[in-house]
């Protein structure tokens, strides 16, 4: 149920924090998200910076957020393209820091397999993993 429950969670958050967004740079109607609901744009920066500060002391144990990294700066470039679309004006700096952070992430990142998740099969997903193999032990012997 805990499963469920974390995935329920983690999926209306990023509804929110999107939807947030998208009325900043968008819909009109949607700025009610981030005005109603709180899904601040600065805190969600806040949060991704703290994460990336974080993942500097150990980038390959915080793949995550080094993952989150790269994909800031090609979702800048989208926004940015959004809304000079939208007629709401282009900023060239966050597209420059973005994408110049994207790819310095990406070249010096020491295994950059890891970068893109691996993707089980699906015998592995309906297969639970086993710790132990199927044959059986020998009970110990009293000596």
């Amino acid at each position: 149920m805990r499963p469920l429950i974390l995935r329920v969670g983690l999926l209306l958050m990023g509804i929110g924090l999107l939807g947030g967004a998208v009325g900043t740079v968008l819909v009109a109607s949607f700025k009610a998200i981030d005005e109603q609901v709180g899904t601040n744009g600065s805190a969600a920066a806040a949060v991704l910076g703290i994460g990336l500060i974080v993942a500097a002391i150990n980038p390959s144990g915080s793949v995550a957020w080094v993952r989150a990294g790269i994909l800031y700066g090609l979702v800048v470039l989208v926004f940015e393209i959004v809304s000079a679309l939208s007629h709401k004006g282009f900023h060239l700096g966050p597209v420059i820091f973005g994408l110049a952070f994207t790819l310095l992430l990406i070249a010096s990142y020491p295994e950059r397999k890891k970068l893109l998740p691996d993707r089980p099969s699906a015998a592995t997903e309906a297969e639970p993993a086993r710790s132990e193999p199927d044959e059986v032990r020998e009970p110990e012997k009293a000596s």
